[in-house]
């Protein structure tokens, strides 16, 4: 019995001592919660949810002004060295104290300045007039006689190689030439480009367009000038109806004078096509001799070389023999191709009567396909230079007189 009731004693008081050592941790913890929250409540890191007194908001806000009054001092910015986060947070800091204060603003202003440096590219912002190109000027050249269509173009001078740059885009309903049969509604349009006065020899074409009233082109021609001399130039577009079988007719023209637009920039242009008009001017000059052989009645013509040819590309000379005013007889040189300064060196004769010559005059006219680029006519009956070449070769039989004959259109 006696050991029984030790052993009961013993529990108890074991168990008892457990429950003390318990209750005192308990108690511990408890009273190191509620000094730690004491100790947080004046910094400022209130618990949410926790109850406030007036006491401790007062003394709040008064931490509050301080800190703004120490926001406000002067500030020096910090060096490049700086990470990119403390960059920001200050910044961030700076507006939220006081973003009513001038102090505080240009801090704010010298901190964004420097957030930009790092996470910004400095070209963002900046006005780039490359991606801003000016649209080409587009003008309208009108016609108030009856037009054969329209021709859509574009003129430029390439400063980098003293070029004009013709881009030839299209022309739109294109009026046939007559000689086309009735039941046909369409043609086989080309262009030939010409400079007025000109700076080569070369002529410019494009191709063919098959079958068609609206010919598409997009081709490109250049002109060697110097940009001093373009005002004193006038584009030549001749619009022809190609034919394989006969001479291709010209549908119309187009002359644009470069004295009256600035190609220093892109110009766009829409031009009425006209009739090709054979107008009055000089045309180029032509050099030939005359030669009359009394004994054999025949009259000798030889047709040396041309210079200076407006609108031309594959020359010949057709020369007519008029008695009287009527036609008599028409003979021809050979075409020479693609040249503007075209030699032919070629004789030409007719018989004619001595009685008969002082009626005779001589018809020589430059062909270009079917355009006349320009003639000339002498005979006794002529005046100025034709004139005078004819009594030249009069007074001096057996003898060929050259010289140099002006072209006219007329």
């Amino acid at each position: 019995m006696k050991m029984v009731s030790a052993v009961v004693l013993g529990v108890v008081c074991g168990m008892t001592g457990m429950i003390v050592a318990v209750v005192i941790v308990i108690i511990c913890r408890t009273y190191r919660k509620r000094k730690h929250r004491t100790c947080l409540s004046p910094c400022g890191y209130d618990a949410v949810g926790d109850y406030k007194p007036p006491s401790l908001m007062s003394v709040s806000a008064s931490s509050q002004d301080v800190h703004l009054s120490k926001e406000s001092r002067t500030v020096q910015p910090r060096s490049s060295t700086t990470s990119r986060g403390s960059i920001s947070t200050m910044s961030r800091g700076s507006v939220r104290s006081d973003p009513f204060t001038e102090d505080t603003s240009s801090i704010s202003a010298r901190s964004d300045t420097s957030v930009d440096s790092f996470v910004f590219d400095p070209s963002v912002g900046v006005i780039r007039p490359d991606l801003y190109p000016r649209k080409d000027a587009v003008l309208q050249q009108s016609s108030l006689d009856q037009c054969q269509g329209r021709l859509h173009i574009r003129l430029k001078y390439d400063f980098r190689t003293s070029d004009v740059v013709i881009h030839l885009i299209e022309a739109q309903e294109l009026c046939l030439p007559e000689s086309r049969e009735a039941e046909v509604s369409f043609g086989d349009p080309y262009v030939r480009i010409c400079m007025s006065p000109e700076v080569d020899e070369r002529i410019r074409q494009s191709s063919v367009k098959r079958k068609t009233c609206n010919p598409f082109f997009n081709e490109y021609f250049k002109f060697p000038v110097t940009f001093d001399d373009v005002r004193d130039k006038q584009i030549v577009f001749l619009i022809y109806d190609y034919d394989k079988f006969s001479r291709h007719k010209c549908i119309g023209e187009v002359q644009v004078d470069l004295g009256k637009i600035d190609v220093s920039n892109s110009v766009e242009m829409w031009c009425d096509i006209q009739k090709y008009q054979k107008f009055t001017g000089e045309s180029g000059d032509l050099l030939l001799s005359l030669g009359y052989l009394p004994a054999a009645e025949r009259l000798t013509i030889v047709l040396m070389k041309a210079k200076d040819l407006k609108l031309t590309g594959d020359p010949y000379i057709r020369v007519a023999l008029i008695v009287d005013g009527k036609k008599i007889k028409r003979k021809k040189t050979s075409v020479k191709k693609g040249t503007t300064a075209p030699v032919w060196n070629e004789a030409l004769s007719f018989n004619v009567p001595a009685e008969v010559l002082p009626k005779v005059n001589l018809e020589i006219t430059v062909i270009d396909h079917d355009l006349i680029v320009g003639k000339c006519v002498l005979g006794s009956s002529r005046e100025g230079h034709e004139g005078k070449h004819w009594n030249e070769m009069l007074t001096n039989p057996h003898k060929s007189m050259a010289m140099w004959q002006a072209l006219h259109r007329q």
